[in-house]
């Protein structure tokens, strides 16, 4: 894809096409744990495939969590990517998995 294409489409929708799994907006109250430490943060959205999430510590690229989605989810995942205080988390478990957990969050996601 072209630059100019690229900037009339808009950054959001090229992302949109370069992703696995659409997302849905949210924004609920989350819990990461990060070995034996919970910190409280927010989830911005969520897919199948992962979950944006902004926290006010910084976690390391590559790390290994567990993320709660309050009375939703409760998988493992790892960080894949950080920046301005938002992390992006790939779910390590299966979709089924994950649409199980997700309950009505995951109504038409793919």
């Amino acid at each position: 894809m072209k630059d100019d294409e690229m900037t009339g489409m808009g950054v959001r929708s090229v992302l949109n096409t370069m992703r696995k799994h659409n997302r849905r907006t949210v924004i609920q109250a989350a819990t990461i744990r990060v070995g034996s430490y919970d910190f409280e943060c927010t989830a911005y959205d969520v897919s199948l495939g992962g979950i944006r999430l902004k926290v006010d510590v910084p976690i390391e690229q590559g790390t290994n969590v567990f993320v709660q989605l309050k009375n939703k989810i409760k998988q493992t995942a790892k960080v894949i990517w950080s920046a301005d205080g938002f992390m992006g988390l790939r779910f390590l478990e299966n979709t089924e998995k994950v649409r199980i957990g997700l309950g009505t969050l995951a109504n038409g996601l793919s």
